[in-house]
């Protein structure tokens, strides 16, 4: 009886063993099923190419501007309204594009423009935006900064060896000009009078006189040149008061540049006034299309001024915004739409057919 309960002990013991040994058996097998339900297959779709969207987003967005350039940009004066206005459009552009931006005035003095060139390529400038009013004092300059690699816009001229050239049609601007003299000069004062071109002694500007010059002489061969002088902006007052004193019959003043008009209407207009003169009379002709030209426009057709046109360049935003996209794009290394190494500026009347218009353009209140 004994020998017959050990066995069955045994027996019992043996099947308790086999049992645990299946039991774990049929875990092990399952493991990977629990396996493959875990969310492991997930991960791909977490890892690597999430992390680099921001990237594709930038580069949909624009050029890799992550390093910061510097940009040097020299002009004449920033008296003139346009050159200031064009100064604070590039100072914002570079500051939204991780751009350092250096101004300097040369007041259109050859040595102090190769100067300014020479002290930018030291001062380790990517690129420079300069008003080129000496295109033949200044070319070995370029010549030497193109070969450090320095990138140029010349603006005012056409050069070589560098970057772009932003000029303007200067003899087809002074035949604007000219037209909008000798309209007037026909119809409001019957083709004769005395007037005054005055010149400049930059260069580039000299063309655009000339196109003063021919087209008054051609349009209008009864009225009088009595005077012309080659001045800088500082000579461009005396100059006139000179001429004023000498020929006081003149009605018509014509010149190529903004601020060598108002300077003289602010001086003209009140011994006009005291003389008692006809203000439909007389007529100042310029360029560039300030906001004081539109101004003092809007004054002349209420009686109170004489400027009775102007010419838009363009300079108050495709110009300067065009000049410094082509310099990045050439430093960075992306393509703008400014392909063409010369680009021309736009040259268009402002008369008072236009003048609500273009004031609007330009966001210019006129009272």
């Amino acid at each position: 009886m004994k020998r017959s309960l050990s066995l069955l002990m045994a027996v019992l013991m043996v099947m308790t063993l086999l049992s645990a040994c299946g039991g774990s058996s049929n875990q092990a097998a399952s493991q990977p099923e629990t396996k493959a339900e875990e969310p492991k297959a997930e991960a791909p779709q977490v890892d690597a190419p999430k992390a680099e969207e921001p990237k594709a987003e930038e580069t949909a967005s624009g050029p890799d501007r992550s390093k910061r350039i510097k940009i040097g940009f020299a002009i004449s004066n920033f008296e003139n309204e346009n050159f200031a206005y064009m100064d604070k459009m590039l100072a914002a552009y570079c500051e939204e594009n991780n751009i350092e931006y250096v101004t300097r005035e040369h007041n259109s003095q050859s040595t102090a423009i190769m100067e300014i060139l020479e002290n930018f390529g030291v001062a380790g400038m990517d690129g420079i935006i300069f008003q080129n009013s000496e295109p033949a004092s200044v070319q070995a300059t370029l010549d030497d900064l193109a070969e450090k690699g320095v990138k140029v816009i010349s603006y005012d001229a056409d050069v070589e060896n560098v970057t772009g050239c932003w000029v303007c049609s200067n003899y087809a601007t002074g035949q604007v000009i000219g037209n909008c003299a000798a309209d007037f000069i026909n119809n409001e004062l019957g083709g004769v009078c005395d007037y005054v071109v005055m010149n400049s002694q930059v260069v580039f500007m000299q063309e655009r006189i000339q196109g003063i010059y021919d087209t008054l002489e051609e349009k209008c061969p009864n009225a009088t040149m009595v005077y012309t002088d080659y001045v800088l902006l500082s000579g461009v007052l005396p100059s006139f008061q000179a001429a004023l004193a000498k020929y006081p019959n003149i009605q018509v003043y014509c010149t190529g540049y903004s601020a060598a008009a108002t300077v003289v209407i602010d001086d003209w207009m009140p011994e006009l006034v005291r003389k008692g003169a006809d203000l439909n009379k007389y007529g100042v002709f310029t360029c560039d299309c300030t906001n004081k030209d539109l101004e003092y426009m809007n004054e002349t057709r209420q009686g109170k001024n004489i400027l009775r046109s102007t010419v838009d360049l363009g300079l108050k935003v495709f110009v300067p915004i065009g000049m410094i996209t082509q310099l990045e794009g050439a430093i960075r290394g992306f393509e703008t739409e400014y392909t063409e190494r010369v680009q021309e500026f736009p040259y268009g009347a402002v008369t008072f057919e236009n003048l609500d218009e273009t004031a609007a353009k330009y966001g210019v209140e006129l009272a």
